[in-house]
């Protein structure tokens, strides 16, 4: 065969190679490297984690670092599922964990990801049994093209930036401790208004599981207008909560236990609140879901006239006005007798800053 031809042979081979899709490497049993298509399940599975993706875009789930390659499954634009944690390997039955997000179409066609392809990350107090809730925001750049810059300063806590309100607000991006320059993809507003963020600082008692939120105030405002590559769009660095910061609590903390037979959800006014496990229902039998309420008025607390409770029947159960003490634990005990509901709640204690203990986190 003449040179010419073998060359013309070899280069249109390369050719088709080079076309084909991504393909992940699998050695065969007798040392043969042979080619297959990457697998990933998008089908729900029994489990006590919940992710709802509101992005225009299909995604891959992550535990812990990406670069570990923990893949939990992926999730339908539009669409939630569930996720076994308690399949991961040595994880505990109390722990906290990060849970990183890439789109469906970087995974397929890249070899490894990295923190550059993370276009989500959230926090998970896991407790074997208990639900946990996250929301993919759904207006992050998925095409990863505008971002702005964040940096999280704290050794113990995690920071969570929120979107308009402080405490309930909806987390946009999470940062691990010591996380800097971490860019957050966000497509520009169409009215060319900029997006206001609050930060949130949590800490989970690695003892425990106990978790705890330290909100900003209004006035802690930061306001970004995202950019090509994040060009100017650097957020000062969130030094975290600490005497010496003056960065405190301006929430309270109801520890709800309902030991009624109806799911119940607790109301301030017309408006659900979430918990803290990002749930609007605390089941029936339910010992514990923790609230976290705004107490912004400093010592003299933030009086509520408006707090009840609405059950499975409809019914609902008004909460007499209260007045709540920033960073103070409150337990509100829902009971049923002979068919009509009451409640019974009292001050605990004042929960201490946390500043020479890290919070744990597992695959980190």
């Amino acid at each position: 065969m003449k040179k010419g031809i073998i060359f013309s042979v070899i280069t249109t081979a390369l050719i088709a190679v080079a076309a084909m899709p991504m393909y992940a490497k699998k050695k065969a049993d007798k040392g043969v490297v042979q080619l297959k298509m990457k697998e990933i399940s998008f089908k729900s599975e029994p489990g006590d984690l919940f992710i709802k993706n509101d992005t225009t875009v299909d995604v891959v789930v992550f535990a812990g670092k990406v670069e570990k390659d923990c893949v939990l499954g992926s999730i339908k634009k539009g669409q939630e599922r569930s996720f076994d944690l308690s399949k991961l390997p040595g994880i505990p039955k109390s722990t906290s964990l990060m849970i990183r997000v890439a789109s469906y179409e970087t995974y397929r066609s890249k070899v490894r990801i990295t923190e550059e392809d993370v276009i989500y990350t959230g926090l998970v107090a896991y407790n074997l049994g208990d639900k946990n809730y996250l929301t993919i925001y759904g207006n992050l750049d998925m095409s990863q093209e505008t971002c702005f810059y964040a940096s999280n300063e704290s050794e113990n806590y995690v920071l969570e930036l929120r979107l308009d309100k402080p405490s309930q607000g909806e987390v946009l991006a999470t940062l691990a401790p010591l996380e800097t320059n971490k860019r957050i993809f966000l497509k520009k507003k169409d009215d060319g208004n900029p997006y206001n963020i609050y930060p949130t600082w949590i800490y989970i008692d690695p003892s425990t599981n106990e978790k705890t939120s330290i909100t900003s105030k209004k006035e802690d405002r930061r306001r970004v207008v995202p950019q090509p590559d994040g060009n100017d769009a650097y957020l000062d660095p969130f030094k975290g909560p600490s005497v010496s910061t003056g960065i405190g609590y301006k929430v309270a903390f109801i520890n709800i236990q309902n030991d009624t037979n109806s799911g119940i959800v607790f109301l301030n006014g017309p408006n659900p609140l979430k918990n803290q496990k990002g749930s609007r229902f605390t089941p029936g039998g339910k010992p514990n879901d923790v609230y976290e309420i705004p107490s912004e008025n400093g010592d003299s607390g933030q009086t509520y006239t408006g707090l009840k409770v609405e059950f499975d029947n409809f019914s609902k159960m008004a909460i007499a006005p209260t007045t709540f003490m920033p960073g103070y634990k409150y337990e509100l005990v829902i009971t049923e007798m002979n068919g009509n509901y009451e409640y019974d709640i009292r001050e605990v204690g004042k929960k201490s800053l946390v500043e020479d203990s890290r919070i744990q986190l597992f695959m980190e």
